[in-house]
């Protein structure tokens, strides 16, 4: 906390400072001083404190005065007079000025406890208000985003921040899904414990999931907090590599706003093929994961040879593995094989070697008559009953990570399950029952406003259904309903 002490008087000023460095014990407490409203002024131009006790007797400016002016600039301070007046008009006018309230001379240490710790209160009530609404913007950018690959505007809440964003690529080995939710459970619990720290130093935070399910940690924060996020991420990192074998990695990115978070959030989707031959349990910036094409173009056949390994059978995986053999077995790529070999023998559940190159293609013909069984009708049977969960709740505020909690398992195995047994993604399904619900709607409720459709469907902001439907019929939504009638 900033807390600035603007008094003419030297003894005054030293006295509240001692009191205060007694119970605000927090080696964070930065405590400033002003002589005068002027330089009252101009303190909280530059640092912007979060309580500023002012007394209201000083040269150049009243304290009153200068809290008025303050206010242009520094909008969140939260303000305390300290003063020998105790006359009505001073009360009345410090009042619609917004003080918080008021100390008399000679300030009581009891009575400056009382209201500093009334004021934490109320500021930490504040950002966490803030970190609400944070939260909401954040949700409604990635819907947004996913529906019509564009945000409509900036949505910067605060030029002197920026985010960090983290994407967790994971792979599920433990064979018992629980095992692997409770994996992820324990990684948002501590990163819940890191965000509302962050919260408490006027920052926001919030755990959502790309389009494909992948769980995405964003922190938006002042440069100073940099250090402080990754050092505790790279910890949460160190005590789940202890606890849990499986290969899990953090993509980090810097972004300047949230629409680059979106775009960055699709992009490391796109690009999780880049963590198969790393050291897992570490962060990469997107920088480190840099690859020429001839590594990327590698990387991607392995990544489509272990998607083909969950649906192919034994013939078709051994095609393939033929096929990236012959391709790339004169000119080997240069990358980590002891990596990529524990990746893969972790994905398939079965010993893949490292030795060599050529070991390591062996390794897939040997095992490529033992494919997984029975997997196939278990996702086609979550898959039926998750389409009949959309059916029935599309018109509530429902996510692929709500719904992968409703049936105890992960948003990242969800999305990779629903897609491989329908072909889209899960976000453009539940668009496409909402949308025919409201074609439905549109003829049959003529007195019902645009508006009203686009809440009855799910969709909060009816700017945001308009261009939905627009994009899907080709017609905005007064116009279908027009050419219907």
């Amino acid at each position: 906390m900033i807390v600035l002490i603007a008094d003419d008087e030297r003894l005054v000023r030293f006295s509240i400072k001692s009191m205060l460095r007694e119970f605000m014990e927090d080696s964070e407490n930065i405590f400033l001083e002003a002589i005068n409203g002027r330089e009252m002024v101009d303190v909280c131009r530059d640092k912007k404190p979060d309580v500023v006790l002012a007394d209201i007797s000083m040269p150049f400016m009243d304290g009153l005065e200068a809290i008025s002016e303050c206010k242009k600039y520094s909008p969140m301070t939260q303000y305390v007079i300290v003063t020998g007046f105790s006359e009505f008009e001073y009360a009345k006018k410090a009042i619609h000025l917004g003080v918080n309230d008021y100390l008399l001379k000679p300030v009581d240490a009891a009575k400056l406890r009382t209201v500093m710790e009334k004021i934490e209160q109320s500021m930490d009530k504040r950002q966490q208000d803030s970190n609400s609404r944070f939260q909401l913007q954040v949700m409604e950018a990635f819907n947004k985003f996913a529906a019509l690959g564009e945000t409509e505007e900036l949505l910067i809440t605060d030029k002197t921040h920026k985010c960090l964003t983290f994407l967790l690529h994971a792979k599920d080995v433990f064979g018992i899904e629980n095992e692997f939710l409770d994996f992820q459970k324990r990684i948002v619990q501590k990163v819940k414990n890191l965000g509302e720290a962050v919260v408490l130093r006027k920052g926001h935070y919030v755990i959502t999931h790309t389009s494909e399910g992948a769980m995405y940690i964003i922190f938006e924060i002042q440069e100073q907090l940099k250090d402080y996020v990754m050092s505790h991420m790279n910890k949460l990192c160190l005590t789940i590599n202890n606890r849990y074998k499986c290969p899990y990695y953090f993509r980090w990115a810097e972004c300047d706003d949230l629409r680059a978070v979106c775009r960055e959030s699709e992009e490391a989707d796109a690009q999780t093929y880049l963590f198969l031959d790393r050291c897992p349990g570490k962060l990469y910036e997107k920088e480190q994961l840099t690859r020429t094409e001839y590594e990327k173009d590698f990387l991607i056949q392995i990544e489509k040879l272990l998607e083909a390994w969950k649906q192919a059978d034994g013939i078709a995986c051994k095609e393939i593995v033929n096929k990236i053999w012959r391709k790339y077995r004169e000119n080997e790529p240069e990358v980590e094989l002891k990596y990529l070999s524990a990746y893969c023998s972790a994905a398939i559940e079965c010993p893949i070697s490292g030795e060599s190159f050529k070991m390591f293609f062996k390794s897939f013909v040997e095992h490529s008559d033992q494919m997984y069984c029975g997997f196939g009708e278990v996702e086609s049977d979550t898959t039926e009953k998750v389409k009949q969960y959309v059916l029935k709740n599309y018109m509530y505020d429902i996510s692929i990570s709500q719904i992968a909690e409703q049936f105890g398992i992960t948003a990242n195995y969800l999305s990779t399950i629903f897609r491989r047994k329908t072909g889209e993604k899960f976000i453009d399904y539940l668009t496409t029952i909402r949308l025919e619900a409201a074609k439905k709607l549109l003829v049959q409720n003529v007195s019902a406003s645009v508006q009203d459709i686009a809440l009855m469907v799910g969709y909060n902001s009816s700017r945001h259904f308009s261009a939905l439907f627009q994009k899907y019929t080709g017609e905005t939504p007064s116009s279908y309903r027009k050419s219907r009638m």
